[in-house]
């Protein structure tokens, strides 16, 4: 054997290749892999992508035979109609107003919970916290009627006698219900993996248990309590079966309410409906694209214990 091919072979060891045959079957792996991601690729993006050219086709172009994947006379006529001719800023602005405050409850509530169950080894721990997760465990079809006639007629509380139906706030209380129980998860796991010496030391400093919160474990926790808001966020963001149930009009309608309007009894406006589709969307894509990172460190942290 040649120098030449003795240091060539020296090389594809090093690389894990023991013989130059090795070469077409890695290629092929690599292939094959790349071939699959694509395919995964394009299933995944493809109704986004199918939304979004119906959204900047005209009318006509949307029902015309064949399909056309590519429109032939983009236009965003749709965009500014959804907002000209139907009150679209207000559904915005409602989805807005009782998705973040619905998050903010939900993170604040969780985060505290989650450190209680962490930390504190209290009568009744394990069965409590079983008792909050498992309250999410429940259908929500299963609780509409209840939801809806609490909302209807709810109970004398401080002299409160109105009913919640047709509110913001009944979506935002109920939306807390399905959300908080997640958010206790996330964050109970989270600090499971955030090792308690950090609240000793803390406390051996001087700092009291409020204090270690705070000032320690809080900020080593930022990536649980992205992964929270940004799940919170989406999962009211999108909700559709409680906004349609306790809703009743574009006082409290949120975006899912509003895109659903397209559909008549005997008509579909397929155009209208897909940018309205796009904006609903759009706030879960971009979370998904962009904070991706924090959802699976939120979500991974304390499966693996030491």
């Amino acid at each position: 054997m040649s120098t030449k091919q003795s240091t060539l072979n020296r090389i594809r060891q090093a690389l894990g290749m023991e013989t130059q045959n090795e070469w077409p079957t890695v290629a092929r792996e690599r292939l094959v892999t790349y071939a699959l991601l694509g395919i995964y690729v394009v299933v995944i993006w493809f109704p986004i992508y199918y939304i979004f050219i119906t959204s900047i086709k005209p009318s006509s172009e949307v029902l015309s035979v064949p399909i056309t994947f590519i429109p032939q006379q983009p236009t965003v006529q749709n965009y500014v109609d959804i907002f000209a001719n139907r009150p679209f800023e207000h559904y915005t602005f409602n989805s807005v107003i009782v998705a973040t405050t619905t998050t903010v409850i939900c993170v604040t509530l969780g985060t505290l919970t989650g450190y209680s169950f962490s930390r504190f080894d209290f009568f009744g721990n394990k069965t409590l916290l079983l008792s909050i997760v498992g309250a999410r465990m429940i259908p929500p079809i299963a609780l509409i009627v209840p939801f809806f006639q609490i909302m209807s007629n709810p109970p004398l509380i401080g002299g409160f006698t109105g009913s919640l139906y047709d509110t913001r706030v009944a979506l935002i209380l109920t939306y807390t219900f399905f959300n908080l129980p997640f958010a206790v998860w996330i964050m109970k796991n989270y600090f499971d993996g955030v090792p308690e010496s950090l609240d000793e030391q803390a406390k051996i400093d001087g700092c009291s248990t409020w204090e270690a919160f705070f000032k320690i474990i809080l900020p080593m926790a930022k990536p649980g309590i992205a992964a929270t808001a940004i799940l919170a966020f989406i999962f009211s963001w999108n909700e559709f079966v409680f906004a349609l149930v306790l809703t009743s009009s574009e006082v409290s309608q949120t975006l899912p309410i509003a895109v659903s309007l397209f559909v008549a009894d005997d008509f579909v406006d397929w155009a209208h409906l897909a940018a309205g589709g796009i904006i609903a969307a759009l706030p879960g894509i971009l979370f998904g694209l962009f904070f991706q990172q924090y959802i699976v460190s939120g979500l991974t942290q304390g499966a693996v214990k030491e």
